[in-house]
């Protein structure tokens, strides 16, 4: 029967399958029954894990099934069990990973928006301290430094309560909730009943305490988590016969179905990285949802969501044009699966566009689902359509800012010609370092994509944070972008545009004040700004043009216009 379940996948759907066990065979442990994590080896990933599993039941070789019911025993063996806690039901991210703080304060009686209040707390709380303590001894002379003292009462903090994202992942409920989904729906009459069992005790933990998660608002959901969610109530709600998880689920869709439908257009807007999720699950409630309801609401959405890709998206180039909404690479096929999905809408030609990345082992899923693109939309998708301004309005979501003023409304807009692309992000308030407010891809001479993206980080850290006190406000016109930016912080913050691509190197380029000479792209630059830092990551072919705020420099506001040679035929 299970190889009914290979035998009736088409070529496409085949091929995801065989290239993601290709990945995904060799990172398997035996010794603890887990995939080792694709990108720390060292670590084991219990998402990915799940995704194996189901895997292994698709292709059902000698000894998978055996496989498989032992990693979905171990992944279990992960999940926590603390009703009391905020990070009840939902798994380590990896057996390697710490315990979370415990028993230290009751979550659930606190009022939404907590965690945001709570981290704003903390700030004001280690200004007044080093201020108290500078006001009674000299600091340096004690070898102390104030954003030292600062971090320290933060670690303090959580050692206390339980940090998100560092001591637990709460969207592990979600992921690992829709693998196991997916499993039982398709494998349930060949699987030991004790393991069925233990699954269903398991899913009544997650989606009882995923649903906690939402009527908190302690951590709020992005759109990728929300549609999952969605889905998993409403898929568990009737294997239980839970009539409130029913009825919940359908008043969350009807609700995501309204907010989509103000500017047609999800909070995770023009996003590589989390569209692919979106594709994802929106293929579940199309192909596992229960009810005629759910599965138009979420065709629905669907087809939306492919109609937003298809604005934004530049056939030639073969990506998404920026501003991204959230995203962690420029690139489609780096940190994203709308390859794939592009793959199975275009057919045979396309393989190349499923590049193996950190999202290659939820395959299996999307080989599952499938793909439904509207087929009005597909040639959008084979032929430049023109070139063209395109803008779109979306309500982001911050999820560190204070409840009722954290829906801030955005518009996305972009210019894009055949060879090249500019994308503008303007009215963002959201501190997640993952909103890339200014982007351009284009081609160099032997036809390979670079890129350029504005980015900015506390000095000597990373981008990918969250920090206040920053607003970006860009605009595009046909070779042309314009950004300026106002830091409100205390921190020295690093304001930098990152350009990488093939061939890039000090040879191949010329960066002066003024001048921006990159391999077939040239720009002129006029920018209000502390004179730049040149950083060259020759190993990556990564170049970095540094402008760093000083607080005490007492200017706050910066601008940069980027006059951009025009493309020659």
């Amino acid at each position: 029967m299970t190889k009914a379940m290979i035998e009736r996948l088409s070529d496409q759907q085949r091929f995801l399958l065989v290239q993601s066990l290709e990945m995904m065979d060799p990172l398997y442990d035996g010794a603890m029954e887990l995939l080792r994590d694709e990108e720390e080896p060292d670590k084991h990933n219990t998402r990915s894990s799940g995704h194996y599993a189901l895997a292994l039941l698709i292709r059902n070789a000698s000894g998978d099934a055996e496989r498989a019911y032992g990693v979905l025993e171990r992944v279990m063996d992960l999940q926590f069990d603390c009703p009391d806690e905020i990070y009840h039901g939902t798994f380590r991210t990896s057996p390697e990973a710490g315990s979370p703080p415990a028993g230290n304060y009751d979550w659930k009686k606190f009022a939404p928006g907590f965690a945001f209040f709570l981290s704003e707390t903390v700030d004001k709380v280690g200004k007044k301290l080093t201020g108290q303590l500078a006001g009674q001894a000299n600091l340096a002379a004690a070898g102390l430094e104030e954003q030292a003292i600062r971090q320290a009462l933060r670690n303090a903090v959580d050692e206390v309560l339980p940090p998100v994202w560092k001591s637990y992942d709460p969207n592990w409920r979600e992921f690992i909730a829709c693998t196991f989904a997916v499993i039982l729906d398709e494998f349930e009459s060949l699987m030991p009943k004790a393991l069925v069992r233990r699954m269903d005790d398991s899913m009544r933990k997650a989606v009882g305490a995923s649903i906690d998660r939402r009527f908190s608002d302690a951590i709020p959901m992005n759109s990728n988590i929300v549609l999952m969610h969605i889905f998993i109530t409403h898929y568990y709600g009737y294997r239980f016969a839970n009539a409130a998880w029913m009825g919940h689920a359908d008043r969350e869709a009807a609700d995501m179905l309204s907010a989509y439908g103000e500017f047609n257009s999800l909070a995770e807007f023009n996003t590589t990285t989390y569209y692919g999720v979106d594709l994802t699950v929106l293929g579940m409630w199309r192909v596992y949802g229960k009810t005629a309801v759910i599965r138009e609401t979420g065709g629905k959405l669907e087809h939306g969501l492919w109609a937003n890709i298809a604005q934004f998206y530049n056939p030639i180039l073969e990506n998404l044009s920026g501003p991204f909404g959230r995203a962690y690479e420029m690139e489609l096929v780096g940190h994203s699966s709308i390859g794939v999905f592009l793959y199975l809408a275009l057919g045979n030609g396309y393989e190349y566009m499923t590049a193996v990345n950190c999202e290659t082992s939820h395959d299996p899923l999307i080989a599952m689902v499938g793909v439904d693109l509207p087929e009005e939309l597909l040639p959008q998708f084979k032929m430049h359509a023109g070139d063209r301004r395109t803008e779109r309005q979306f309500r982001e979501l911050c999820e560190r800012d204070k409840p009722g003023e954290n829906r801030n409304l955005c518009t996305a807009a972009a210019w894009i010609e055949s060879k090249r692309m500019i994308g503008a992000m303007s009215g963002s308030r959201n501190t997640n370092g993952q909103m890339h407010p200014a982007t351009i891809h284009w081609l160099n001479a032997d036809g390979e994509k670079c890129y350029l993206r504005l980015l900015r980080r506390e000095k000597g850290k990373g981008w990918n944070s969250h920090l206040r006190g920053m607003i970006f406000e860009a605009a595009v016109q046909k070779d042309w972008l314009s950004v300026d930016v106002h830091l409100n912080t205390d921190v020295e913050i690093e304001v930098y545009f990152e350009i990488s691509g093939p061939g890039l190197s000090p040879a191949s380029t010329e960066i002066t004040p003024d001048i921006w000479a990159l391999p077939n792209l040239s720009c002129k630059v006029s920018a209000i700004a502390p004179d730049p830092v040149i950083y060259w990551d020759q190993e990556a072919k990564l170049l970095e043009i540094i402008y760093l705020y000083r607080p005490e420099d007492g200017d706050s506001h910066m601008n940069f216009t980027l006059q951009l040679d025009p493309l020659t035929p």
